[in-house]
């Protein structure tokens, strides 16, 4: 089973590392079949993981509804690569879609850790930069978004700092995935934000940097239900 999910896992970087090349190529519909392929994968080793160490519904539960609101969140986005002209409503959209995900990946890590002040801490001083960077690169987008975009950005920091948290005072070997996929994503997310809403000339390379943390980061996030205590 531990092969089988491993082997899985490998399937699902393929898939990203094709919907990068089709999204340099400009072949945005080939680009988003491999985007959903990639995400039936990750939700699917997390399955597997489960299967494999069937030690704790709570977390493996959470930790599903958290990769499939990523990967709702994956249709919306992709959607956007083909129908452009709704690009202004999905957005904003696969952005809720997203943080809900976050959320529910806080809250499997917190069934382990509890609550502790220093991961909080850690979330709001780099969401206050955050907004700080939303303020001062994304000035053409409207205030309403720069709140939804530093309240995720708070969250996804939080969560990135308590997997991080709970790796140092455990020290279980499902924290390391968890740690390494929670900072992937903030990275990923961050290359989406310049992406989406700066005025950048290197989109390609965005892109390419987008996805190719995007996907290992859900996927190392997947991994850590095989490995809990």
């Amino acid at each position: 089973m531990l092969t089988v999910m491993f082997i899985l896992a490998a399937m699902t970087l393929v898939a990203a590392a094709m919907c990068i090349l089709f999204r340099r190529s400009g072949k945005s519909f080939e680009g988003m079949i491999c985007k959903f392929m990639a995400s039936f994968g990750f939700v699917s080793t997390a399955i597997l993981g489960y299967c494999y160490n069937p030690v704790n519904v709570m977390y493996f539960c959470l930790v599903c509804f958290a990769l499939m609101f990523g990967w709702c969140g994956d249709v919306i986005l992709g959607i956007k690569e083909i129908a452009p002209k709704f690009r202004g409503k999905l957005i904003p959209l696969g952005t809720v879609f997203f943080l809900i995900g976050h959320i529910f990946f806080l809250a499997a890590f917190m069934i382990k850790s509890g609550f502790s002040i220093i991961p909080l801490a850690a979330g709001i001083a780099v969401g206050i930069i955050g907004l700080i960077l939303i303020n001062l690169l994304m000035t053409e987008i409207n205030a309403k978004l720069k709140a939804l975009l530093a309240i995720y950005y708070t969250l996804l920091a939080y969560k990135a700092a308590t997997a991080v948290y709970l790796l140092a005072t455990t020290g279980e070997t499902a924290y390391i995935f968890a740690s390494i996929g929670s900072i992937l994503f903030v990275f990923s997310d961050t290359c989406l934000g310049l992406l989406y809403f700066t005025p950048t000339k290197r989109k390609n390379l965005l892109v390419t940097l987008e996805l190719s943390s995007y996907y290992p980061a859900q996927v190392f996030l997947a991994l850590s239900m095989a490995f809990m205590a």
